[in-house]
């Protein structure tokens, strides 16, 4: 069995939340009347199929370029808080969030949960794409859950405005395609490039076949013929700030690196600004 699976969804939902935590498909079938189950992806994809019992909360829908600007959050908690309460999710309401498998938007998800406080919160190891290829049933029906009243605790000390990003202290990683981080597509961006002294680590470097993450000595290989160690304090950005940068953070919190945060507004905020230095 996978190091990374995570059978026993009891205890992971018993223990204190640590790094993120993966829930494996059998455990999650056995289990479905007793989580609330959050498909990640988009509306228009949530209405294709969908797990049983599912709802629908596209991670998108909680970008919010503003409060990046504002505060440097990753979300105006509030938002955050009032469509979680629309689903049924209440503060001591155990989730499980999942995509189509690759661990992009339920990443950024998980993510939002932990930030605004929500520790009862794993990952669907495969997502949808290894629940489908295992034969399971799946769903066209939305649920019509009861309204929960959500209190947000948001983590202040996730802010990270553009001011604070010091290359020289920070290894910034840039999450982007080589395309986007050489300058050859800007990604719908003000400009196109990368911060100066970030290095290129395309997120699905770490990304697995029908389980959401490689094996661990895959993806140790990989970062650190990257020259992206444990010891240094270590800064994703992507477009937006969700998805890309938020699946490389949940994998490195997953290998014990206890030395990284996420750059909100990300590309997106630092291209917008023409004061700001850019690198091709």
């Amino acid at each position: 069995m996978r190091r990374f699976a995570i059978l026993l969804c009891a205890a992971l939902f018993a223990l204190p939340a640590m790094a993120a935590e993966l829930i494996a498909t059998k455990a999650l079938a056995e289990r479905l009347d007793e989580v609330v189950l959050i498909d990640a992806e988009s509306p228009q994809d949530y209405a294709r199929a969908h797990l049983p019992g599912a709802v629908n909360l596209h991670y998108l829908e909680l970008e919010d370029e503003d409060e990046n600007l504002k505060t440097g959050l990753p979300v105006f908690p509030q938002l955050a808080a009032g469509k979680l309460g629309a689903l049924g999710v209440g503060n001591d309401s155990p989730v499980v969030v999942y995509d189509s498998g690759n661990g992009r938007a339920a990443s950024a998800l998980w993510y939002i949960l932990r930030f605004v406080g929500h520790e009862k919160a794993a990952i669907l190891d495969g997502g949808f794409r290894k629940w489908l290829a295992e034969g399971r049933t799946l769903s066209q029906e939305t649920p019509t859950p009861e309204k929960a009243v959500y209190k947000p605790q948001p983590k202040a000390a996730w802010a990270l405005p553009a001011e604070a990003l010091d290359p020289a202290r920070q290894l910034v990683v840039d999450a982007r395609s080589i395309a986007e981080y050489s300058g050859k597509e800007d990604g719908g961006a003000h400009r196109a490039g990368h911060i100066p002294g970030a290095v290129s680590f395309p997120w699905d470097h770490l990304g697995g076949e029908l389980e959401t993450f490689a094996d661990e000595a895959a993806m140790r290989a990989a970062l650190e013929q990257a020259g992206i160690t444990p010891d240094r304090e270590i800064v994703t950005y992507c477009n937006g700030g969700l998805g890309r940068s938020t699946f490389l953070y949940v994998a490195l919190e997953r290998l014990g690196y206890d030395q990284v945060r996420v750059y909100p507004g990300s590309w997106n905020e630092w291209a917008a600004d023409p004061s700001r230095p850019i690198e091709r």
